[in-house]
Parts: structure tokens; C-alpha cells; sequence
């Protein structure tokens, strides 16, 4: 019976009925890989099955969220110094990376002209695919200008889509205005990224209205998946660490509904999650370099260098190209169009 409804989903137009439906029954392993085995054979028709590597550097602004979000330990209190940003940048492309996420922080009185001013300054020495993350710190005409200065796409991550949920742990922030990002960049023809965060507290449902919302947006190339974590010192520090089980199923879901988006890992996942989110139908990018201002906490296989005192390159690829061949797939340096 599973297996009809997984092939009812792929026979027509999925609904959120149905996805509610698989999405509870695949809780059982053996009606998980049923799923699993679905998502992937999709990912591979849509995506293919070559992998590419995407770099990253997070908290280029300080986040003036005020309260703090209840769970998260991410934020900063001070600017990634310009210099110190295109530093990065130039070692990421020596590496030959094509790709690069700019992200952090958030103000709801805007970012508007200082992430103007740190593109073009970007585009003076770089051509590089870049995408920026700042929340719902942009306004529509930002939008049409990052876009006229070549950015390729902007991220509006509304983690959470249960607007009572959303209001209890992020009281500082704006569910409407990450949704009036989503809706600015849909009209502009900017593609957008969006972030899911899976085990806040959300229910199942949520999370199948949450898909079905960002269904509409077509200009949505890319969606990933944060695995709930309970920092300690956060107000969410007692509730349950999100299974990979969980996310898994939720992003095997996902695939159903999204067939041509990318489906990404974010916050909350390890390296050692990538197999099982890969089985399950997850996107073909991986975050292969990322740029920091402290020095970062390494796994064994990754690799550090030290750029200037307070900016230090973390070369993650060595390990996560292990995984990947482990897997019989490869990973790229040229990143798709979107």
C-alpha cells in the first residue's frame, strides 16, 4: 500500500494530503527506503548524478535581532571587515571554486545599502556566482540593483512557517517580511534559496504547508534542510537534538514536491549526515570551502589556513570528496546555471 501512494505522488500532481500521508507512514525503515529509493531515482533524472562544490563566508554583518532567536548561537556583534571578506574570496577562486554564499546577519530596519556597497566592491575584483543571505534586511529595489550588479541569488529562509511557532522562538524577527523577501524576488526574476528548520517543534504538518508554500515560488532553486540543534546557553537548549532520521524523510518528501530544486544541507548537519541525506533524494551542491573569523573547530580529513588574523579558510573538500567516492558519484568545480 506504501508503495502505491509513493507512486500515486509520481503519477500525478502531488498533493498535500498525500504528502502528509507518506511523509507519517515512512517513519518505518522499510517504507523509508521505499521513499528514499524514489527521491533519489528523481534527483538523478532532474539534477544528475555529478556533484558540485559551493564555498560559503557567514557573518559578514552583525545581527540586530533583538531578542535573540531562542536557539541560535550563529550571530555576531560586529562587520567581517571588507578587505579581510575579498581576501577570502580570491583564495576561494585560487582553489577554483565558482560559487560563493554571502550570509549574516539580520536587520529589520535594513541592510540595504551596506551589502550595495560590499557587492560592488566584490564586483571590482570578482566575477564569482555569488549569493547573499542577510534575512529580511533587503527591500524590493535592493533586490533589482543586487540583481543589476550580477548577484545570482538571494536567500530568504523562513526556518519556520507556523506563525505561532515562529513568533515564540524568534519574537525578534519577521515571518512576513522573509515572506515579502521571497515575494520581491519572485517578481524581480531573482532566483531565490530558502532553509527549512526541521525539529523546532513544528509538526509534521507544518512542515508539508511549509513545502506546499514555497512550491509557488518558481524562481525557488534551492531549499536546505537545518537539523536542529539545542545549543547550550540558548533558550532551546532542553528540547530534543533533531533525529537525521527525521530530516531525512522530510527531505525525501520534499523531493516529491520540489522535483527540480535543489535540496541542501544547512546548519545543525555534520559531514557524517551526508550519505544518509544523499540516499534520500538531497540536492547535488555541497559546501566544500568556507571562509571564518575565528578559528574553526576542524574534523579530521579537513584542512586550515591561516590568511590574516582574523580570517582563516577551511577546506572541507578532502574528507567530503572521500564520502562522495564512497558513494560512486564525483564532485565538480563548475557550478549549473540558475
Amino acid at each position: 500500500m506504501f508503495t502505491d501512494l509513493v507512486q500515486q505522488s509520481l503519477s500525478g500532481e502531488i498533493t498535500p494530503e498525500l504528502a502528509l500521508e507518506i511523509l507519517q507512514a515512512s517513519v518505518l525503515p522499510e517504507r523509508a527506503l521505499k521513499l528514499f529509493e524514489a527521491a533519489s531515482r528523481i534527483r538523478d533524472e532532474q539534477l544528475g548524478q555529478e556533484l558540485w562544490w559551493s564555498a560559503g563566508i557567514s557573518g559578514i554583518f552583525p545581527c540586530r535581532v533583538t531578542p535573540r532567536c531562542g536557539y541560535c548561537t550563529y550571530h555576531t556583534d560586529s562587520f567581517f571587515s571588507t578587505e579581510d571578506i575579498i581576501r577570502g574570496i580570491k583564495e576561494i577562486e585560487g582553489l577554483g571554486l565558482q560559487q560563493l554564499h554571502l550570509s549574516g546577519g539580520t536587520n529589520l530596519q535594513g541592510y540595504d545599502q551596506e551589502i550595495l556597497d560590499l557587492v560592488r566592491k566584490i564586483r571590482a575584483v570578482s566575477a564569482i556566482a555569488l549569493e547573499v543571505n542577510l534575512g529580511p534586511s533587503l527591500t524590493r529595489e535592493t533586490v533589482r540593483q543586487l540583481k543589476g550588479l550580477g548577484v545570482n541569488s538571494i536567500t530568504s529562509s523562513l526556518e519556520v512557517s507556523n506563525q505561532e511557532l515562529f513568533a515564540r522562538r524568534k519574537p525578534g524577527d519577521s515571518l512576513e517580511g522573509r515572506k515579502n523577501l521571497l515575494e520581491f524576488c519572485e517578481s524581480e526574476g531573482m532566483p531565490t534559496r530558502g532553509m527549512m528548520l526541521v525539529g523546532l517543534g513544528e509538526s509534521d504538518e507544518d512542515r508539508i504547508n511549509q513545502l506546499f508554500y514555497l512550491k509557488k515560488f518558481k524562481r525557488l532553486y534551492h531549499l536546505r534542510f537545518s537539523r536542529f540543534y539545542p545549543f547550550p546557553g540558548t533558550e532551546c537548549r532542553d528540547l530534543p537534538r533533531c533525529s537525521p532520521w527525521e530530516l531525512a524523510r522530510t527531505v525525501a518528501v520534499a523531493r516529491l514536491i520540489l522535483p527540480e530544486v535543489q535540496l541542501g544541507l544547512a546548519a545543525g548537519n555534520e559531514s557524517d549526515d551526508i550519505p544518509l541525506w544523499y540516499l534520500a533524494g538531497g540536492g547535488n551542491q555541497l559546501l566544500g570551502v568556507t571562509a571564518s573569523r575565528k578559528i574553526p573547530r576542524t574534523q579530521p580529513g579537513q584542512q586550515v589556513k591561516q590568511i590574516s588574523e582574523q580570517l582563516f579558510i577551511v577546506d572541507k573538500r578532502p574528507l567530503l570528496e572521500h564520502y562522495v567516492q564512497g558513494m560512486g558519484r564525483k564532485v565538480v568545480l563548475e557550478c549549473p546555471n540558475y
